[in-house]
C-alpha cells in the first residue's frame, strides 16, 4: 500500500475509483469509473507511463463501450489498469468492415465487438483529445459553454 501512495504522491497521479490490492501476487488493479470519458482515458494513460513494460490493449464491448487495459510492473509490482468509455462520448459510429460488424472512432479506428487490440499511448492519447473536443462542442451546443 505504501509503495501504490508514494507513487500517486511523487507522481501526481489521479486516484483510482477503484483500488486492489493483492499481497499474495504482489499485483494491483486499479479502475477509472468516474467523471467524463476523456478523463477516466487520461487517468489510465498518466498511470501507465509511470509502468515498466506497458501493455496497452483496446475492445469494442458490444453495443455502446470501449474499454481500455493496461499491464505494467512497478517497484516488483504487477499493475494492471482498466478504464471505458461510451462509444457515443468520442463521436463513435456503428459500422461495418468487410461484412464485419465494427465501430469507428475518431472516423480512423475501427474496433471488431470483443476482440482485444493492442493500442499506443498516442492512439489513446488521440482518444482523449477527441473525447475533449467532443464534450467542447456539446457544451457549446446546449448553451452551457460561452
Amino acid at each position: 500500500m505504501r509503495t501504490v501512495r508514494a507513487l500517486m504522491r511523487t507522481k501526481g497521479l489521479p486516484r483510482p475509483d477503484r483500488l486492489v490490492i493483492s499481497t499474495r501476487s504482489r499485483s494491483v488493479h486499479l479502475e477509472f469509473t468516474s467523471g467524463t470519458a476523456p478523463d477516466r482515458l487520461a487517468a489510465l494513460l498518466l498511470w501507465s507511463i509511470t509502468l515498466d513494460g506497458v501493455s496497452l490493449v483496446w475492445t469494442h464491448q458490444p453495443r455502446t463501450s470501449v474499454s481500455v487495459a493496461a499491464t505494467g510492473r512497478r517497484s516488483g509490482l504487477a499493475f494492471s489498469l482498466a478504464a471505458s468509455v461510451d462509444v457515443t462520448d468520442l463521436d463513435g459510429h456503428a459500422g461495418v468492415d468487410r461484412g464485419r460488424p465494427v465501430v469507428v472512432l475518431a472516423g480512423v479506428f475501427r474496433l471488431a465487438p470483443c476482440v482485444p487490440e493492442s493500442v499506443t499511448h498516442e492512439e489513446v492519447a488521440r482518444l482523449v483529445r477527441l473525447g475533449r473536443s467532443v464534450l467542447a462542442r456539446r457544451s457549446v451546443a446546449s448553451g452551457v459553454a460561452a
